[in-house]
């Protein structure tokens, strides 16, 4: 067996071939990270777009404070036309705000805590099917068949 010599030279270049490669790995992972973070930046600009769309009517409307209570939804036989047509509009207000979360947690923008407690409020509204056409209606596809997945409601 013959004994091949590499001169430094050839280690140097070959070490200074596998930093440039290192180097635009690194950068690659930056650029799909900033890629990440832009959509996150473009869904919660859309969210909060369609926010400010379906909150303008409702400005200053004392009535809406008494539907802020987390954790519950109102019986609907409790509520006149005028004050159901209220909370329909604010769940598809809720919603928007939701849906908008439940994207920045499948891109990796949301911690888990932040998402559970989203999460746990979707479910309040889904799950107590008052409002379910409404949900369906203003829901994306996917997010839609996220819940519907992960709901354990029916409603008759």
């Amino acid at each position: 067996m013959k004994n091949i010599k590499v001169s430094f030279d050839t280690w140097v270049q070959l070490l200074g071939m596998l930093g440039v490669l290192g180097g635009l790995i690194f950068v690659g992972l930056e650029m799909r990270q900033s890629q990440i973070i832009a959509i996150g930046n473009q869904v919660q600009a859309r969210a909060d777009t369609q926010l400010a769309i379906l909150t303008t009517p409702l400005e200053g409307d004392q009535r809406l404070l008494s539907f802020f209570s987390f954790g519950s939804i109102p019986n609907e036989s409790d509520l006149s036309e005028e004050d159901r047509l209220l909370f329909e509009q604010l769940t598809r207000i809720r919603m928007a705000s939701l849906q908008a979360s439940w994207q920045q947690f499948n891109l990796g923008l949301l911690p888990e805590d932040a998402w559970r407690l989203a999460e746990r409020r979707i479910f309040i509204i889904y799950d107590s099917c008052q409002f379910r056409d409404v949900f369906e209606r203003t829901s994306q596809p996917e997010f839609l068949e996220y819940v519907r997945s992960n709901s354990s409601s029916t409603c008759e």
